[in-house]
């Protein structure tokens, strides 16, 4: 055999295999995109994110989502194939990306080492608490939601209005418009501090909070008792509890890596240090 004809013998096995050895889907590779895999672990971690409805057809949805998944591989293989994987956006946001994900697992990590709170502390946080808990109310309220101005100092036109007209008075004045309505408020869902500066108020006496953009002014028309089922109590303080472990582990370990790490800053990015106490 020729060197020439070796040559043309080894073009045509390429070919060949070109055309008869390509990937196909089987076993845990449910389909292949452009020579790209789209294995079952990637399905399954797609579908941790759906909403799957009792008595839905479970094998319907698993093919909906893998066509949704093919259609995420073509824009992504498209948006590669204009280079927008190599600018310098991508890379930034690829990296914030990932350095999230690994905080995300380290915190996975961090909460498997971290052991259930004691009995004794879940009773703490619960006496602690009592508008979560035993004395949990549903507050009836009569409102006033208003859009705040541009500069909140003229908001300071309010702090003596003492009851709900006179914050309607107010706002008038003020050229704001508001909107009055009833509301209900579970105390259970409010920060513990707030639930006791509102009981603390006189009767009438308005109290404003925030809400999506919007400032709500309330009055307490009447109060209902809701006390938490204590089993159901325990499993809630339990859980708040582990959560406050968790934050004081992962603050802990932060502490820990800046006490031990090289940090060097530009000079105008160094931090603000702490205000010092006024004597």
């Amino acid at each position: 055999m020729t060197g020439k004809t070796a040559l043309l013998g080894g073009a045509v096995f390429i070919a060949l295999c070109a055309a008869g050895c390509t990937k196909t889907p089987k076993g845990q590779i449910l389909a292949i995109v452009n020579g790209e895999e789209i294995s079952l672990q990637e399905l399954n971690a797609e579908l941790q994110g759906v909403s799957i409805p009792a008595g839905a057809d479970r094998d319907q949805i698993r093919r909906q989502v893998l066509q949704r998944l093919i259609d995420r591989k073509l824009i992504v293989q498209r948006a590669r194939e204009e280079g927008l994987d190599k600018s310098p956006d991508y890379v930034t946001q690829q990296r914030r990306l990932d350095e999230n994900l690994l905080v995300s697992l380290l915190g996975q990590k961090i909460a498997a080492t971290v052991p259930l709170p004691e009995d004794g502390d879940v009773q703490r946080y619960i006496a602690s608490n009592p508008s979560q808990f035993g004395g949990r109310e549903r507050l009836v309220l009569d409102q006033i939601q208003f859009t705040p101005p541009k500069d909140p100092r003229k908001l300071l036109a309010l702090k003596d209005a003492h009851s709900l007209e006179a914050v309607a008075a107010g706002l008038d004045r003020l050229g704001l418009a508001y909107t009055r309505a009833k509301g209900v408020i579970d105390t259970a869902r409010l920060d513990p501090q707030i639930v006791k500066t509102v009981k603390a108020l006189p009767a009438g006496e308005p109290f404003v909070l925030p809400a999506d953009g919007q400032f709500i002014a309330s009055v307490i028309v009447s109060r209902e008792a809701s006390p938490t089922p204590p089993a159901i109590g325990r499993s809630v303080a339990a859980e708040m509890v582990r959560r406050k472990d968790l934050a004081a582990e992962s603050r802990a370990q932060v502490a820990r890596a800046r006490s031990t790490a090289q940090i060097e800053y530009q000079q105008g990015y160094e931090p603000i240090p702490p205000a010092k106490p006024k004597s």
